[in-house]
């Protein structure tokens, strides 16, 4: 169940678009991150199969690297968000 009301996402495209224009630098910084949190997940994702076909390995340093990138994915939105460099 979602928290965010409809306004407050409507509101949130807005100021994503405005903010993007405005900070190209931050902007591309979060696709970045996004990428990388991309990459993280696959990795994590890999693991996790070799683990179901039974190799003996834990997936402990990819749950890691992931939640690593999706800190630094959230800090770069809210760069974005705020303006800040």
């Amino acid at each position: 169940m979602s928290t965010v009301s409809e306004e407050q996402k409507v509101a949130a495209v807005h100021r994503l678009s405005v903010m993007s224009e405005r900070h190209p630098e931050l902007k591309r910084r979060v696709a970045d991150t996004r990428l990388e949190l991309a990459a993280a997940i696959l990795a994590m994702d890999a693991v996790d199969e070799r683990i179901q076909e039974g190799e003996k390995i834990h997936s402990l340093q990819e749950q890691a690297a992931v939640d690593q990138a999706k800190n630094a994915h959230a800090r770069a939105l809210a760069d974005l968000l705020r303006g800040e460099h």
